[in-house]
């Protein structure tokens, strides 16, 4: 494994990832990934899902800032990402060699074409093998690339669909070698229950703008969703981004991939909402039962619904109640602490409060 190198700013900056080298057997060469753990990581036992990127060295902040973000506002649950760094991109991430276009044209540089199978059993074989060994991962996996990277997703959502739970492909190549994709997906007898893993796709506008998208890719990518409609397949989406191009696509369509993978999780949409502990316990648990991943509410959101409580209605007893969860379920955190010692000041129990605000210098040292 190659060293660990943090990228932060000095050695108490934010550190934003660690790169690693893994020699693959099936590929017969070095592979460069680099895995970001949520915030939390480090204080906690939790196990995370995982979502893997292709095109690591374009797409790994952006995966790793809006993981982050939208976890952080409580729309998704925290996750590990590791992004896959590609020596030659045409090559690991096309599942068939071509070299000519769909109107004849033969371009040089797809005479590397054809890697994707392999690649795909590196990931499935030797890089998810090494995450779930080295790190708490929960039993969820998000596969997530943009361009030839979008077509390597769903052709691992047809060829491997029981390996991940969802694919998110981002203005998908689907034209490639005369739609290749759509003719394994019409070619095959699969029953609709086999592709039970969630696809998220999406467009962009690959035209001039003012005019209608009518690009090799757009065609492509409506016809193999017209496909996937035709056999009554579930769990899919297809949005279109016509204010995006091509290269600016990814961002927006992670987050909205990610809000279609992971819908009803933000607790504070629920239109039964009760800021109570019992009410948050229940709703989290419900949420592991439908991902198979034990979730407990968030650090940050009992916080926040504590002080609430504590600052703006003045309801003392019920903000003890959310901090002293805290206490319980995160023991490390002297935030959690120190912010029981001012409910109990709130409430007047003066050695209550000296008592938790010494555990909370005690853990801050």
């Amino acid at each position: 494994m190659f060293p660990k190198i943090l990228f932060g700013q000095g050695s108490n900056g934010i550190v934003t990832g660690e790169k690693h080298l893994i020699h693959s057997e099936i590929i017969g060469e070095e592979i460069e990934y680099r895995v970001h753990l949520p915030v939390n990581y480090e204080k906690s036992t939790t196990s995370y899902p995982v979502l893997y990127m292709t095109d690591g060295g374009e797409h790994f902040f952006l995966a790793s800032g809006t993981t982050g973000f939208m976890s952080s506002q409580f729309v998704i649950p925290e996750m590990i990402v590791v992004a896959i760094f590609h020596k030659d991109r045409k090559h690991d991430l096309t599942p068939t060699h071509c070299i000519a276009t769909n109107d004849g044209f033969e371009s040089d540089g797809l005479k590397v074409s054809g890697g994707g199978e392999k690649f795909l059993q590196f990931i499935e074989k030797e890089l998810i093998v090494r995450i779930e060994r080295d790190y708490r991962t929960a039993p969820y996996r998000i596969l997530s690339g943009h361009s030839l990277g979008g077509l390597f997703a769903v052709y691992a959502y047809l060829g491997r669909n029981e390996l991940f739970d969802a694919f998110i492909a981002m203005d998908p190549a689907l034209n490639w070698d005369h739609h290749l994709c759509e003719r394994i997906l019409k070619d095959s007898d699969y029953p609709s229950p086999v592709l039970t893993s969630k696809l998220y796709v999406s467009s962009a506008h690959n035209a001039p703008y003012g005019k209608r998208d009518r690009s090799p890719f757009r065609l492509s990518q409506d016809s193999f969703f017209k496909a996937l409609e035709s056999k009554q397949v579930g769990n899919i989406k297809h949005d279109y981004f016509e204010d995006q191009n091509h290269m600016t696509v990814p961002y927006q369509s992670l987050y909205a991939g990610l809000s279609f993978i992971f819908p009803g999780f933000y607790i504070l949409d629920d239109p039964q909402l009760v800021l109570e502990v019992p009410f948050v316990q229940e709703f989290y648990k419900k949420q592991s039962s439908l991902y198979g991943i034990e979730f407990i509410p968030p650090e940050r959101l009992m916080e926040m619904l504590g002080k609430y409580f504590l600052y703006d209605v003045n309801d003392y007893n019920q903000s003890k109640v959310f901090f002293e969860f805290n206490t319980v379920h995160y023991p490390s955190s002297y935030s959690a602490f120190e912010y029981l010692g001012r409910a109990h000041m709130a409430l007047g129990d003066t050695a209550a409060a000296v008592m938790d605000f010494r555990k909370a210098l005690e853990l801050k040292r």
